[in-house]
C-alpha cells in the first residue's frame, strides 16, 4: 500500500474543487441571464417567448444545482473541525482506498487530485456509500456488478 495522503489536505482540495463547481454554476446563470436580457422589445414573438421560457427553466435548474452545491460546500467546511480523526470503519470523513478507486466520504465531488492521486468525493446519501458504510479494511462489498476490496480506511 502507498503512503496515506493527509486527510486535511484532501478536504482542502475537495473544498477548492467544490468552489470551482459553484463558480461555474454562477457563471452559467450569469451568461443565461445576460442572454435573456438582450431580447429586444420588438422581438417578442412566440419563438422569442419560447426561448425565454426555456432559458428561464435552465436558469431555475442551474439555480437548484447551485443551491445544492452551496449546501454541500457548507458541509465540507464544517468537516474541518474533526477531519483529523482517523476511522476504523467507513463513515462521513473517511478516506476509503479500494482496489478500484479512492473515495473521500464527504459530498458529491467529481474526481479531484491531491499529490497526483485521484479521489472521488462520495456523499453519504448515495447508494454506493450505503453499501460500504461501517465496513473495515480487508472487507469487500458489491455495488451493481462491481465488487470492491477495501484496502485501507482512515
Amino acid at each position: 500500500m502507498t503512503a496515506r495522503t493527509d486527510k486535511r489536505t484532501i478536504l482542502e482540495a475537495a473544498i477548492r474543487q467544490h468552489e470551482s463547481v459553484i463558480a461555474d454554476f454562477r457563471e452559467g446563470i450569469r451568461q443565461m441571464m445576460a442572454t435573456e436580457g438582450n431580447v429586444n422589445e420588438e422581438e417578442h414573438d412566440l419563438q422569442t417567448l419560447a426561448m425565454t421560457a426555456e432559458t428561464s427553466a435552465d436558469v431555475d435548474r442551474l439555480a437548484g444545482q447551485l443551491s445544492f452545491a452551496n449546501r454541500e460546500l457548507e458541509q465540507l467546511i464544517r468537516m474541518r473541525q474533526d477531519i483529523d480523526q482517523l476511522h476504523q470503519a467507513i463513515q462521513r470523513g473517511s478516506v476509503v482506498v479500494t482496489d478500484r478507486d479512492t473515495f473521500f466520504v464527504s459530498a458529491s465531488i467529481e474526481r479531484f487530485y491531491v499529490e497526483d492521486h485521484p479521489f472521488f468525493g462520495l456523499s453519504t446519501e448515495t447508494p454506493l456509500f450505503q453499501k460500504m458504510k461501517g465496513l473495515k479494511s480487508g472487507m469487500t462489498f458489491s455495488y451493481g456488478k462491481t465488487t470492491y476490496q477495501i484496502l485501507d480506511v482512515y
